[in-house]
């Protein structure tokens, strides 16, 4: 319903609220009129039935005759009942018991709404009526209702005439201005102006504001056209800054690709530098720092990017020394180069070769500065040097074992003579005797009794030993081939602690008699693929350091009478390498010293005693020749043992 409502046009609404209110009126008008005629309507008819009492020929009449005739007189109600009262109020005649006998009965209230009193000249007649609406108001109520709604009814159209002429019509057409510019889209067009009221005034209103949207219109196109040009322009733009892009990105990619090779050959030579194993630096005119390679960082410890664009002498100080030489290639535009310098960085020595080259660029002017590391270089000419010296050492050993040898086999053999003329089972000697005046018995005992066959036991046991010690000399210094050949690791070991005690013999301060030596081999050991020559060198040299320690450490030891020097070498088997250890329990070593222990001329004794090349060379013997190898344990106080390890299967 409020749907089929809302869709009316505003003249029918207005038709139909108006309708609604006309009946809704005569509605009420009718039922209003209706419940007043059934309320009370003796009393708009009373003027009828009065009148009639009065006429003398119905006098004596009885109550019944009076209904009848009351009811012929009037049509408008029905007489029902009736009493009729003389003039003293008493009842004579009546058609229903329900009448007071009496009217002084009537109470304070009065009669009821369907009966009435009719009062005479002689008589009274109370009558019972029931009325009848639909004949009462069959002309006056329907009839005039009728009448007022069509009145009402035409009233409505007079009104909705004048409202539709002058209120709805200027609205219709201010509605039709709006759909046809909302259609349209013409703000042009303009509202009637019907009357100078509200709605005329609307109109005004709205064409004021169809002036102001047009204004706004029209600025809005010229903006629109501005735009759609800018727009235009900004497409060709756009199309000309996509082929500038296009364009500049093609460039962009030629570049980067040119950018990328010149990276990729940038980190080339960068690479390239940083690969040689030689510090390489390039200054300016100003010896500034323009280059700095790997090399560089790790002989001076100075990172590339502290270095690089610094003063030469911040970067690399040690050079500030050399800085005549520097200036003297860039100014000359000569090569100038320093050899063996000696260089210390963390307590470790090292010696450098340093070539200036100038830099032959016509743009501008520097240098590259090249410094090697030829620290092994260097250790390598002293090791050749001392080779050499041994190698000498060992033919000037060699040729006076042989000059020895001989007057050894003299003494040797003369001892040997002396003991068999003393022998008194040779006949010879016996009549020797007897020639003389005397026996080989006498004779016999008095060299028993002067010890002088102790002194000929001396002389051959001297004369023994010297010739091991000159056969042990010779079988050193004798070049050996350097192929790996089998030997028996323990004669190797005898024969280097033999030469061990001669050498501690001849010198004062080092006897080996002192010291003492356990052995505890593994027999079952076989024989081992070396350079015999060489590990007796080793073993040697091992086993001259131990007794140097054990020397030195005796000294602080001297109110200690339980500690005895000792040396205790060990030979054992393991799988397929052969262990051997030689262990002393001298004064040890901390560790810092045994850190550098194996380098090149590194050495804790004092100047004169000792080269530092023993142990850097056989540990070159072990690793390189033998495929082995050598370390050390040792603990300030404790003890030095090191350990040789060589495979059984080369």
């Amino acid at each position: 319903m409020r749907q089929f409502f809302r869709q009316l046009k505003v003249r029918q609404k207005v038709f139909l609220l108006l309708a609604i209110a006309m009946m809704s009126i005569s509605f009420i008008n009718v039922g209003s009129n209706i419940w007043l005629a059934a309320e009370n309507p003796v009393q708009e008819h009373l003027a009828v039935l009065t009148p009639l009492l009065y006429r003398s020929d119905k006098q004596n009449l009885s109550s019944e005759d009076w209904v009848d005739y009351l009811n012929s007189q009037q049509h408008y109600f029905t007489i029902t009942d009736a009493a009729v009262y003389n003039m003293k109020g008493n009842q004579t005649s009546t058609t229903a018991h329900r009448f007071p006998k009496n009217l002084k009965e009537i109470g304070v209230n009065g009669l009821g709404n369907n009966t009435m009193l009719l009062p005479g000249p002689d008589f009274s007649i109370m009558v019972g009526i029931t009325a009848h609406i639909e004949r009462i108001f069959l002309v006056e109520l329907v009839v005039l209702n009728l009448v007022l709604l069509g009145a009402g009814f035409l009233m409505i159209y007079i009104i909705l005439y004048f409202i539709n002429r002058l209120i709805l019509r200027p609205v219709f057409s201010l509605t039709d201005t709006t759909n046809e510019i909302a259609l349209e889209q013409n703000y042009g067009l303009r509202a009637r102006r019907f009357y100078p009221d509200e709605v005329g005034t609307l109109a005004d209103n709205f064409n004021s504001m169809l002036n102001r949207i047009e204004q706004d219109d029209q600025i809005l196109r010229h903006e629109k056209d501005k735009a759609e040009q800018a727009r235009l322009r900004a497409i060709e733009l756009s199309n000309k800054m996509h082929d500038a892009n296009e364009k500049l990105a093609f460039e962009v990619k030629v570049r980067s690709r040119v950018e990328h090779k010149l990276t990729d050959f940038q980190h080339y030579l960068n690479n390239i530098i940083d690969s040689m194993p030689s510090a390489i630096i390039a200054i300016d005119q100003d010896l500034k720092v323009s280059q700095w390679n790997k090399g560089a960082t790790q002989i001076t410890g100075v990172n590339r990017d502290d270095a690089i664009y610094q003063p030469l002498e911040e970067s690399c100080a040690f050079l500030f020394s050399y800085l005549e030489l520097i200036t003297d290639s860039l100014e000359k535009q000569t090569t100038n180069k320093a050899e063996r310098i000696p260089f210390t960085r963390d307590k470790i020595s090292k010696y450098l070769d340093i070539t200036v080259y100038p830099l032959l660029d016509t743009t501008r002017s520097g240098a590259v500065i090249r410094i090697d590391d030829v620290t092994q270089r260097a250790q390598m000419e002293d090791m050749m040097v001392q080779s050499e010296k041994m190698m000498s050492l060992g033919g000037l050993a060699a040729g006076m074992a042989h000059e020895i040898n001989n007057p050894l086999g003299a003494i040797v053999q003369t001892v040997q003579n002396v003991r068999r003329r003393l022998n008194p089972a040779i006949q010879k000697n016996r009549e020797a005797a007897d020639d003389i005046g005397t026996n080989m018995d006498v004779i016999q005992a008095y060299m028993q009794h002067r010890g002088i066959f102790n002194f000929l036991d001396n002389i051959s046991q001297a004369g023994e030993r010297a010739s091991t010690i000159v056969k042990n000399m010779l079988h050193f210094s004798r070049q050996s081939s350097k192929t790996l050949q089998a030997h028996n690791l323990h004669q190797i070991v005898e024969r280097s602690i033999s030469i061990a005690k001669s050498e501690y013999d001849l010198q004062a301060g080092y006897d080996f008699k002192r010291i003492r030596l356990n052995k505890q081999f593994d027999y079952s050991l076989p024989d081992i693929p070396c350079i015999a020559s060489e590990l007796e060198q080793v073993i040697l040299n091992l086993l001259k350091n131990a007794a140097q320690a054990l020397q030195e450490f005796a000294s602080t030891k001297s109110y200690d009478d339980q500690w005895q020097p000792s040396i205790q070498i060990n030979t054992q088997k393991i799988d397929d390498v052969a262990h051997l250890t030689v262990e002393d329990n001298g004064p040890g070593m901390d560790e810092d010293t045994v850190k550098h222990i194996f380098e090149p001329f590194f050495t804790t004794k004092e100047v004169g005693m000792g080269t530092g090349l023993g142990l850097s060379v056989s540990y070159a013997i072990i690793t390189n020749h033998h495929k082995g190898q050598m370390r050390v344990d040792s603990t300030l106080g404790n003890g030095t043992c090191f350990t040789i390890t060589l495979p059984l299967i080369q």
